[in-house]
């Protein structure tokens, strides 16, 4: 994903230690975030559903991004608060398509 959005209209951090993220996320106040379901520790929707209990964070988009299908996983991600919900894999022009729908 990062190299999909490497260009100078956005900055990017990538994390994929969920502990680290979370305490990255409350300190820098993101306008966006992709989430991977399958992080280790925290898996995405316990991350989304800590980020929604927090009032600085409740209203940033949170868009899942992942490799499951089923619906009941898009019912999950739409029950902690997941703002839409991306499976893998994708094209660079869809995920572009998905984050400036949400940026502006």
């Amino acid at each position: 994903m990062k190299r999909f959005l490497a260009d100078d209209a956005f900055e990017v951090i990538a994390l994929n230690d969920s502990v680290k993220a979370l305490m990255e996320v409350m300190r820098l106040n993101p306008d966006l975030i992709l989430l991977d379901v399958g992080m280790p520790n925290i898996d995405g929707y316990k991350f989304c559903k800590v980020i929604r209990n927090h009032e600085r964070l409740k209203s940033v988009p949170v868009i899942m991004v992942t490799g499951n299908t089923g619906l009941i996983d898009r019912a999950k991600a739409r029950l902690v608060g997941a703002t839409d919900y991306m499976t893998k894999p994708f094209t660079q022009a869809e995920l572009l398509k998905m984050v400036f729908q949400y940026l502006t």
